[in-house]
């Protein structure tokens, strides 16, 4: 299993808009960079864009890249 390729991901798609855009666009495509077993690429595919925007809302400006408008 690639535990830190997951962390890093999912640390992305929290911090960083552009990257979360870019996921949520097209998974498949964002995800084919990173050396994930089927079972981690199925849990990220799983994820809810409205999960993340929420949290990601929750955070310090300091450490995201990107201001989410809404």
């Amino acid at each position: 299993m690639t535990k830190q390729a997951v962390e890093q991901i999912l640390g992305r798609i929290i911090t960083d808009e552009e990257f979360r855009k870019q996921f949520f666009a097209d998974p498949e495509k964002v995800l084919k960079d990173y050396d994930l077993d089927d079972e981690e690429r199925e849990a990220l595919l799983k994820t809810k864009k409205e999960d993340v925007e929420g949290f990601s809302r929750k955070l310090d400006e300091r450490i995201t890249k990107g201001k989410m408008i809404f």
